[in-house]
């Protein structure tokens, strides 16, 4: 598993359940928690908040401690400089800047779904999403019966189903897979086509086929080989449910943000709408 990880948390039901039933069974070797308050003008408040915020995080800390996870908490405020966007002053940039502060190897972030059928995922989890430049593992979470549910993180990478481009970026992807490589016991290699003429296709196929045989066979697992045709995130999420996935694992271009939010990221849809947990893995 990652050696070490950054676990953002408000201290919602949420987040507490994923930190209690899924951080410790992730088995890193240092987990960092870190909680951002938004400023606010009045310091007697701000002074509160934090008091309030700082009591929590030992509380956090003691629980994972208390597991034998090796934890450390920070609790920090929101930048507040006027001269920088709103997207910036919100606490994503806080949470990237301690991810690279500390060198973690990944971030693990809960999504917040409203009932059982629709899984949504918050912006701070959506900005870390799409701004960071390590692995974020996004668990999801849901409510049945006004429980919290989260995935079974103890057998998290047992069937991962891993998409691949094959750009340059697949080979960061299957790189990260090789780090729960004892962990898998079947992995579904997918490529989707949404290229090429129709006339190209059986070629198409036939190569891509070829491309995902080449990355199966450095693992020693069992695999299977999927090539589909169609919209990428669209398939991915299909087929992760078909085959019963534990999670999804893809990467994530490194293009600006005003296109992604223009033409749309394969990354972002997969996992605001995926129902099992998402590793994006950032490509440069």
């Amino acid at each position: 598993m990652f050696r070490k990880i950054l676990f953002p948390t408000d201290f919602s039901e949420i987040s507490l359940c994923v930190l209690e039933n899924c951080i410790p069974k992730l088995r890193a070797e240092e987990v960092i928690l870190v909680h951002v308050i938004e400023y606010v003008e009045d310091l007697s408040v701000l002074e509160t908040l934090q008091m309030e915020a700082k009591k929590k995080m030992d509380e956090a800390v003691n629980k994972l401690k208390d597991r034998g996870v090796n934890a450390r908490g920070f609790v920090t405020i929101g930048s507040v400089a006027p001269a920088i966007s709103r997207e910036a002053r919100c606490p994503s940039i806080e949470i990237l800047d301690r991810a690279y502060c500390e060198r973690v190897d990944a971030i693990v972030i809960p999504s917040k779904g409203k009932h059982a059928k629709i899984v949504t995922i918050g912006s701070t989890a959506l900005n870390v999403v799409r701004r960071s430049n390590v692995p974020v593992l996004v668990i999801k979470c849901d409510y049945v019966d006004e429980k919290p549910v989260i995935a079974d993180c103890e057998n998290l990478f047992k069937r991962p189903l891993v998409a691949l481009d094959l750009s340059p970026c697949s080979d960061l992807v299957v790189s990260t897979l090789r780090i729960f490589e004892e962990e898998v016991e079947k992995c579904t290699f997918l490529h989707v086509i949404d290229y090429g003429a129709v006339e190209e296709l059986d070629e198409n196929i036939s190569k891509a086929r070829k491309a995902l045989e080449i990355y199966a066979e450095k693992f020693k697992f069992e695999s299977e080989i999927l090539v589909e045709t169609g919209d990428p995130a669209k398939e991915i999420i299909s087929k992760a449910v078909e085959k019963e996935s534990t999670a999804v694992i893809l990467g994530k271009t490194g293009r600006s943000l005003i296109k992604e939010l223009l033409l749309g990221s394969v990354a972002t849809a997969v996992t605001k709408e995926s129902k099992v947990p998402t590793l994006i893995v950032p490509c440069k």
